[in-house]
């Protein structure tokens, strides 16, 4: 899977448009065909976002440290952030 680089100013009025919303509002866009979604257009800020919670949900130490807060809270303990810190 190859990545593409689009330049904006090469783009129509009407696309740079749909990016300013997705860049400035956060909107999303999504592309359907046949009334069945086939792509989405989200801002690089929430791709980048997505990317660190898959590698969050992929590391078993960050799992462990998020169950040890989840579990804290769930009794009211107090924890300070050097306690999740710790492997």
């Amino acid at each position: 899977m190859a990545d593409r680089f689009l330049e904006l100013l090469d783009l129509g009025p009407e696309a740079r448009d749909l990016l300013r919303d997705t860049d400035v509002r956060g909107s999303r866009t999504f592309f359907v065909r046949s009334a069945r979604p086939v792509a989405v257009l989200i801002s690089y800020d929430e791709y980048l976002a997505l990317g660190e919670t898959i590698a969050a949900v992929n590391d078993t130490a960050t799992l462990e440290r998020i169950g040890r807060s989840s579990e804290a809270m769930r009794v009211g303990a107090l924890l300070l952030p050097e306690d999740l810190l710790v492997e």
